[in-house]
């Protein structure tokens, strides 16, 4: 918790400097958004668990994965000077594997499908609960998590049809179509295509900016995912002063991912580097249970400080949503009262 109060105190810092350019009835409305998605995230614990630190397991551990993975794929890759490719040195791997242990084939079915299914699926859902929590909570109202749940649930699909629509520009696949440029067709290649890659990295920056908002009209608004997007550009465009406010958001999630991302590099490194050693000393039981419960330690404690941040950020973004939703346009032939008035 000391970790998330540091990050918060940033935070505040930086709001008061930014927001103190504007008047002081807008510096006290930023803060108070603040304060309140704090406070409220402090008194949520069940939603960081079931919706902040569940899903948080998960992603963690396939980003660890792709991380294993990347590192193995350059190091049996042409860049190197290996002259076969990983895939089959994978499936040779898992065939032999497989062909050993017939008796677990079953087992480990049931187990892929199952991580499979949560990995791709639990997080959308589990956010969508977290926004209709929040949201409800802000305006007053009692829910529980099942009840969450169950208006989550009808957002699901469009809220899924999003995330696949967008996935295409996010900064993770972009980097791992600069990793199989490199791995394959060498600097020179990725030389060739960097502007490409450079152009699709900026659209994505600016998508991401621009639909903002769109989650929340498909969560809280309940509006197709074509209509949220629009919606959100809209919103960003003219209220183009909450600049400052989503720079910051964007600094929080970008300490969420680099702590996730220190971890995801030094995980696999720590662990392999005190288990071979302690293999070294005894034997390699001792070095594998040693090695799996330093693993689930640090599994642990990072799904969780990413749990809160998560639920921190969901309460920024949904009150800060709420906030510039109710406000009403004035049309051109709108008259308002003077100030002298």
């Amino acid at each position: 918790m000391l970790i998330c109060r540091c990050c918060l105190l940033l935070i505040l810092v930086g709001e008061w400097c930014v927001i103190s350019v504007d008047s002081h009835s807008n510096i006290m409305e930023y803060r108070k958004i603040i304060s309140d998605a704090w406070a409220l995230t402090q008194n949520s614990k069940r939603l960081i668990i079931w919706f902040g630190f569940i899903p948080a397991i998960f992603t963690t551990i396939v980003a660890v994965g792709m991380i294993l993975y990347q590192y193995i794929a350059f190091k049996n890759s042409p860049f190197f000077g290996a002259q076969e490719g990983i895939y089959r040195d994978i499936f040779i791997f898992i065939w032999d594997y497989i062909t050993g242990h017939t008796n677990i084939i079953i087992p480990i079915i049931i187990v892929g499908i199952f991580f499979a299914i949560f990995y791709l699926l639990y997080p959308i859902l589990a956010k969508a609960t977290a926004i209709q929590i929040i949201a409800r909570k802000r305006n007053g109202q009692s829910l529980s998590l099942g009840d969450g749940l169950k208006y989550a649930f009808g957002t699901f699909l469009p809220l899924l049809q999003y995330k696949l629509l967008v996935a295409t520009f996010s900064v993770l696949t972009i980097v791992n179509e600069v990793s199989v440029v490199v791995r394959n067709f060498g600097p020179g290649t990725l030389t060739f295509m960097l502007p490409l890659f450079g152009l699709i990295l900026i659209a994505g920056l600016v998508m991401t900016l621009l639909f903002t908002y769109a989650e929340f009209f498909i969560v809280i608004d309940r509006e197709d995912v074509f209509t949220s997007i629009r919606k959100s550009t809209r919103l960003v465009i003219y209220n183009w002063k909450h600049t400052f406010l989503v720079t910051l958001l964007m600094l929080l999630i970008g300490l969420r991912i680099v702590i996730q991302a220190l971890v995801v590099f030094l995980l696999p490194a720590v662990i392999l580097f005190i288990s071979g050693y302690i293999a070294t000393l005894f034997s390699i039981v001792p070095a594998v249970i040693v090695g799996v419960i330093l693993g689930l330690i640090v599994l642990i404690m990072t799904a969780y400080l990413n749990g809160i941040v998560d639920v921190f950020s969901y309460s920024v973004w949904t009150f800060t949503f709420l906030e510039l939703t109710e406000q009403e346009e004035v049309a051109a032939r709108s008259k308002v009262e003077s100030k002298e008035a």
